[in-house]
């Protein structure tokens, strides 16, 4: 095996930005905007595939690019995420504002393309993306091919769309005028003003289990320090943590492989020795689609591998969600049969290593500079071998240790406390939980008066009862106006939160007349489908649900209808 060896940065999604100059405009300029490395990932992908192509690129985020020397392009490609329900990520904000402000014609005639990803678990799913559209369009911009909207399995859509976006955009006649023509310049933004990109040195200062021995789960609290710098958030924000491979899973590698974990490779701009790249900068938990079309590439000759590409063509998700559910990245390259591969080839197809993010369970008034976590471990044995939670395994092993590790703000945008007289009403069943916790918190702390009340859910009351001794006291002391529990197997029959909600319609609808705002937190799969559909049977109170579906509509619209699922 060759002593050093170079992943491409177009497959592992780090970022080699162009810088142009005054005597060179590329023939493609690719920009993404992305919150949590999706859109960039993709970008570096196409990347790669058009420079295969033999099409001069720059690639940049949005952000990136608007700050370069030079405001120059031939032709433009943008691939861009959603943050939350419609909003710009933080990489892209800055180049939104300025755009706004642009005169009339300042892309006249630049030939374009845009690629949308979000969660379709959102009314605005791709909302950015179709702002910076019709933006660009408004500002004389041409675009050669209708923009396609992506969910979060982009590997289904995205596939499909970009090689006929290239080739619309490399027929197109580049632009004449290739710089952007305005006195229009970006707006400085401090880091106070965009807290989502600054990042912090963080470590755990104190943590505890919260649920039973008994339990079936393993669900810890944890509360975070920022020795360098506060943590400034607000009540619905969550925190990323940027995790690190543990030393098993990395093992588990080089064994798999016999590769030398001493071996110096490169990712992106970093030379770094395998074991550390394998550990510090690659998805080794989270298989994709994606993964298996690369993986059919280099292994034609397997079936498996094929009926693989096949699934994903005809756009079965079920099928293909069932086959990945549990796992990793290292299952499917056993069963694919690619241990047998170079591993060059088998980490140029690896995604960059993703943050994970939680609800911040504290407030701000009653927690001081710490931020506490609600996290459940992730641990099962499947396919020969235990498996662990990138994140939860990463948080058990810093809490022991004393590490430092980053984080950094994701701030929420609707997810907010309504006026302090305005009740709401917090459905958060297991750690969905942690947001309303915030609140509670935050309302006591702020001597609130407006009522609060909160549905929560989980298997057994006796086992897994989250904050069970600090729900029940802000209840004893009036903070908490209401609490309805559904713990579905200290029965026969199961008993979730959906179910509570329509025993107690009247109440919700007495509320909601009363102007009470209403928040989801936790399992977007079922758990957000099933109190929707209860909350549309509420509304209805007996009429149609062409009625209900209106005024549900009106709730979302009003900002008094709000999720954060994952």
């Amino acid at each position: 095996m060759s002593t050093n060896m170079t992943i491409d940065a177009a497959r592992t999604g780090k970022d080699q930005t162009v810088e142009k100059t005054a005597t060179r405009v590329a023939e493609l300029t690719i920009l993404f905007g992305s919150e949590t490395g999706n859109a960039e990932f993709l970008a570096h992908q196409i990347q790669g595939d058009a420079t295969n192509s033999g099409v001069e690129t720059d690639i940049a985020s949005l952000d990136e690019w608007l700050h370069g020397k030079e405001k120059a392009m031939s032709r433009l490609l943008l691939v861009t995420s959603t943050y939350d329900n419609g909003h710009m990520p933080s990489n892209a904000s800055e180049f939104w504002d300025w755009l706004q402000r642009l005169e009339p014609g300042a892309f006249d005639g630049l030939p374009y393309a845009a690629l949308a990803i979000g969660d379709s678990m959102y009314e605005d799913f791709c909302k950015a993306t179709h702002d910076l559209d019709g933006r660009l369009e408004e500002l004389g911009a041409v675009r050669v091919v209708d923009s396609v909207d992506c969910d979060v399995d982009f590997d289904f859509t995205a596939g499909d769309w970009y090689p006929g976006a290239l080739e619309a955009l490399r027929s197109s006649a580049p632009w004449a005028r290739q710089v952007v023509e305005t006195e229009v310049e970006p707006e400085p933004v401090s880091d106070e003003e965009k807290p989502a990109d600054v990042l912090h040195s963080t470590r755990i200062a104190a943590a505890r289990r919260l649920s039973g021995e008994s339990s079936g789960k393993c669900v810890m609290h944890y509360e975070l320090e920022f020795p360098d710098a506060p943590f400034e958030y607000q009540p619905g924000d969550s925190i990323a943590v940027f995790p690190r491979n543990s030393d098993a899973l990395v093992d588990e590698w080089l064994a798999a492989f016999g590769a030398d974990g001493r071996t110096m490779v490169t990712v992106g701009n970093r030379e770094l020795p395998l074991a550390d790249a394998l550990r510090e900068e690659l998805e080794l938990n989270l298989a994709h689609p994606g993964l298996l079309l690369a993986l059919a590439r280099l292994r034609p000759e397997n079936e498996l591998a094929q009926e693989g590409v096949r699934v994903i063509q005809t756009g079965d998700r079920e099928t293909l969600d069932s086959w990945l559910w549990d796992r990793d990245v290292l299952d499917v390259l056993r069963d694919l049969d690619c241990l047998v591969l170079p591993i060059e080839l088998v980490l140029a197809e690896l995604r960059p290593m993703q943050h994970r993010a939680y609800s911040i369970a504290s407030s701000p008034l009653s927690d001081g500079d710490t931020v506490h976590i609600t996290v459940s471990a992730v641990e099962y044995d499947a396919h020969e071998r235990t498996h662990h939670g990138a994140a939860s395994r990463f948080l058990e092993r810093a809490a022991e240790t004393g590490e430092t590790f980053t984080t950094k703000i994701l701030p929420a945008h609707e997810f907010r406390l309504p006026a302090d007289e305005v009740p709401v009403i917090m459905i958060g069943p297991g750690v969905g939980v942690a947001p309303f916790r915030s609140f509670l918190r935050h309302r006591e702390a702020s001597t609130c008066t407006g009522r609060n009340w909160l549905f929560f859910g989980d298997q057994h009351r006796a086992h897994d009862y989250l904050y069970e001794d600090e729900f029940e006291a802000q209840a004893d002391s009036g903070l908490l106006t209401q609490v309805s529990l559904a713990f579905s197997r200290d029965q026969e029959d199961k008993h979730y939160v959906q179910h509570d909600m329509l025993t107690r319609a009247d109440e919700i609808r007495a509320w909601l007349d009363e102007g009470a705002h209403v928040f989801v937190c936790g399992d977007k799969t079922r758990m957000a489908r099933d109190v929707d559909n209860a909350l549309l049977e509420i509304l209805a109170d007996g009429q149609s649900t062409i009625i209900a579906g209106t005024k549900l509509a009106q709730l979302k619209a009003s900002g008094r209808y709000v999720k954060d699922v994952y």
